[in-house]
């Protein structure tokens, strides 16, 4: 089958990765897939790495209005089968582009969004996803009929890896600058107040008082003036404070911690909480969006409140007990394989095509 993704962002999130990590598995699975996305940024660089065809396509500015014919010209020219969408922008642009070609269409829905634009595509095409069933409640009771929308979680290829030695763990501590038998809690994904940056470094005074070999590790991308309100709402602690960017290099860092969090104020399907569950950590999340659906409170994590106290509390019971940690993230580790491994996942979303590619092709002859 060939298959046009289109997404209307080129910057590293949990959508771009998702879509990047769906669109290798399904070239894996003897697909051709051509990934379309605005120019420049990270995404189309990630795609021709992966080695996969990547078009950019201005869809913002004045330039937008010549997408949609972009669109087309180039799914025809891939003799496309589907096209796939994520975002709302996407979403608008490849509806129309697949009306005039003359292609059924796929909308994932990675967040919640006010815009009407998913109850009123058109109805040929029964097939928006949700990637999570918080998320599929919330568009069916925003008016997208039930039977147009499908719940299929992301999915992540870091359960494939084998796990990281010893030896490497503490190469990754030596690049932190930190002991060995240091403990270390990550927080991964856009370093700001929604992700609850601010909430683990309250929390982390506390944790300290508890444990005080602890860092605590920020890894995504920092507004430098964000960087600075933290490291000062740190004072008499910010030497246990990491900062490293924006990283390719993801699983390694995740492997490398004791337990991961993520006090955000809401998450449909975050990738940070599936992909630290596949590389076997437990995970302390607030009890927001569809969180609960991936962390199993007491079994592979710890759901909160959203408040410092609890996050703090979280973090010291697990910190406390290094063999409850370990069964935690086991735990983690085999619901990520059966749940969330991207094979799972693109599995799914095969499904999802050849039905609709199916149902267009008799439309058509019919």
């Amino acid at each position: 089958m060939n298959i046009v993704q289109i997404v209307s962002s080129n910057q590293i999130s949990g959508t771009t990765s998702q879509l990047l990590v769906l669109a290798n598995r399904l070239r894996q699975r003897g697909h051709r897939v051509l990934v379309i996305c605005p120019p420049n940024g990270w995404l189309p660089e990630r795609v021709r790495e992966a080695g996969m065809e990547c078009r950019e396509v201005v869809m913002h500015g004045p330039l937008s209005p010549f997408a949609v014919p972009s669109i087309v010209k180039t799914a025809r020219a891939f003799h496309a089968h589907i096209l796939h969408t994520h975002l709302t922008r996407a979403a608008y642009l490849g509806h129309i582009a697949g009306r005039l070609a003359g292609l059924p269409v796929v909308s994932s829905v990675h967040v919640i969004n006010r815009n009407p634009a998913y109850r009123f595509l058109p109805n040929r095409d029964p097939s928006v996803v949700a990637v999570s069933e918080y998320l599929r409640q919330w568009l069916i009771e925003h008016g997208v009929p039930p039977q147009r929308v499908r719940t299929v979680y992301n999915g992540t290829d870091f359960t494939e890896f084998p796990t990281l030695d010893p030896l490497e763990q503490r190469k990754v501590r030596r690049e932190l600058g930190v002991p060995d038998d240091a403990l270390l809690v990550g927080l991964f994904g856009q370093i700001n107040a929604f992700k609850g940056s601010y909430l683990l470094v309250q929390a982390a005074r506390r944790v300290l008082e508890c444990y005080p070999s602890t860092y605590f590790v920020f890894v995504g991308a920092v507004q430098p003036q964000v960087e600075a309100d933290l490291k000062a709402l740190a004072k008499g602690y910010v030497e246990r404070l990491r900062f490293t960017g924006t990283r390719n290099d993801v699983r390694r860092l995740m492997a490398a911690m004791d337990v991961i969090t993520l006090p955000s104020c809401y998450e449909a399907c975050s990738m940070a909480i599936i992909e630290a569950m596949a590389v076997g950590k437990p995970v302390v999340a607030t009890r927001a969006g569809g969180n609960p659906e991936l962390v199993q409170d007491g079994e592979t994590g710890l759901l909160i409140e959203r408040t410092p106290e609890a996050l703090a509390e979280a973090l010291v019971e697990i910190l406390a007990d290094t063999s409850r940690r370990r069964r935690m993230g086991e735990a983690a580790l085999q619901v990520a394989k059966a749940r969330f491994a991207s094979s799972v996942t693109a599995h799914q979303i095969e499904e999802l095509y050849s039905r609709l590619v199916n149902s267009t092709a008799a439309q058509l002859s019919g």
